[in-house]
């Protein structure tokens, strides 16, 4: 297995939600995908992994070409795919998060989310404030600034987005959006060490 293959999953999982607010395809909450890892899983014939071109591979690789291709997109907007992520999931959630949560939402380390979070308040995109009630943690919140830079990039990752997933219907990305679920499921599994797989 890779090392940060669930990270790839995640940028695809991102990828497929953004087409489903055009496309209006289901969603399913990642958020519900730790539940989904401690059930049972169902019984099936085990795939022949060796008849394949490694899908964790795969995945990899395609990770790298869909950072490459956002990043061109937004470069034009002054923003690299890590930075539009933090502002599409501080816009989207409309609620201030903590640097934890940001880090988790855009699939990077706690001290690299740190530093992110401080380079983007001072560009005054987002505002970064110490919780009250507890000092050891801030509360991160979406600018105006912020905001209009995050609006004025939809147009480019839109079409970003839709040249990704030309030629594939609405099936097609509800099978995508099921099958990666269904490796996120996989990967976050508790037994998947003591199973050897």
């Amino acid at each position: 297995i890779f090392i940060g293959f669930a990270p790839n999953l995640n940028i695809l999982c991102a990828l497929t939600h953004n087409m489903q607010l055009t496309n209006k395809i289901p969603h399913v909450s990642l958020a519900n995908m730790t539940g989904i890892a401690d059930q049972e899983p169902e019984t099936a014939a085990s795939v022949n992994l060796d008849r394949f071109e490694p899908p964790e591979f795969l995945l990899a690789k395609l990770n790298s070409r869909i950072r490459d291709m956002m990043n061109t997109a937004l470069r034009a907007h002054g923003l690299k795919l890590v930075e539009w992520r933090a502002l599409q999931c501080l816009n989207e959630g409309n609620h201030p998060l903590t640097v934890a949560e940001l880090a988790e939402l855009t699939v990077i380390d706690r001290t690299v989310a740190s530093r992110l979070v401080d380079k983007m308040a001072a560009r005054g995109f987002i505002k970064k404030e110490t919780m009250t009630h507890d000092k050891r943690f801030s509360s991160i919140t979406l600018t105006q600034s912020g905001r209009r830079r995050f609006e004025q990039c939809d147009g480019s990752t839109r079409a970003a987005r839709n040249k990704l997933f030309k030629g594939i219907s609405d099936n097609d990305l509800e099978d995508l959006q099921r099958l990666i679920h269904h490796l996120h499921a996989n990967s976050l599994r508790t037994d998947w060490k003591s199973n050897q797989m």
